[in-house]
């Protein structure tokens, strides 16, 4: 299982463009470092399609910082599951059901 960092309050950050939509989700530590777009028998065949992390910065609330991943990720519809697989640190896939939610006005 994969959390959004908690500085970032469980949120990531929405992109739509005339290509489509992406979310930048930055993770709670580097022990993931694979995401594909997509069921994990697929990303292993797929090393194409393979998401590279980025390496973030996030702020605590306490004033901590510490480097972590972070990964765009394609979103085919707001409020639809999709699947996203997961490459952890130690070689193994798994497969999630990701949802990202329509953004909210503050």
């Amino acid at each position: 299982m994969f959390h959004i960092n908690e500085a970032d309050k469980g949120l990531g950050e929405l992109t739509v463009s005339d290509d489509g939509m992406t979310v930048h989700i930055r993770l709670a530590s580097k022990k993931i470092t694979v995401l594909y777009a997509g069921l994990a028998e697929q990303a292993q065949a797929d090393e194409a399609g393979w998401i590279q992390p980025s390496t973030d910065t996030v702020t605590y609330d306490d004033g901590y910082t510490e480097e972590v991943y972070g990964f765009d990720v394609p979103v085919p519809a707001l409020d639809e599951p999709f699947d996203v697989a997961i490459l952890g640190s130690k070689g193994n896939w798994y497969d999630h059901k990701v949802t990202v939610s329509s953004p909210k006005s503050e």
